[in-house]
């Protein structure tokens, strides 16, 4: 009971950090891709490549910014199921309260200047959870399996 209290205040956390990240302006999509721009540039001054191609850096902030939605809301759906492993339907419940909490935060972010919500972002959510608890899944499904 004791560990179950701790993977609940940390998903109860880690629900606070992505709210308070949503708020922050530096996350917009055009903040992320002027760091990306800023250090691709850097970057090829450094090695002075005069030959290389320009790199698409509109294409490197959108993998960056899709893979951070799938890797940020997997980490909740673990600390979500590691908080209700002990229930029946953890691993519906997990993915449910994800995606809730995924669909919550596009609406909060509609309200923050320079965001924009869209529910391609609930999808890749919903892509990290289901990933993660699948991942889970067949780990324990192993463990079972081995121990009889």
């Amino acid at each position: 009971m004791r560990k179950r209290k701790w993977w609940i205040l940390t998903a109860i956390a880690w629900m606070i950090a992505i709210f308070f990240f949503t708020q922050l302006p530096y996350f917009t999509g055009q903040n992320t891709g002027q760091v990306i721009q800023k250090v691709v540039v850097t970057e090829q001054q450094a090695v002075s490549a005069t030959i290389a191609a320009p790199i698409d850096t509109n294409e490197l902030n959108l993998l960056v910014r899709k893979t951070t939605h799938v890797i940020v809301f997997g980490i909740l759906a673990f600390l979500l199921f590691k908080s209700l492993e002990a229930l029946r339907f953890s691993y519906v419940l997990a993915r449910c309260l994800t995606v809730f909490y995924a669909i919550t935060d596009e609406w909060h972010q509609s309200f923050m200047l320079g965001r924009v919500a869209a529910y391609q972002d609930v999808l890749f959510d919903y892509f990290g959870a289901i990933t993660v608890l699948s991942i889970i899944y067949l780990i324990n499904k192993k463990k079972i399996n081995v121990t009889n």
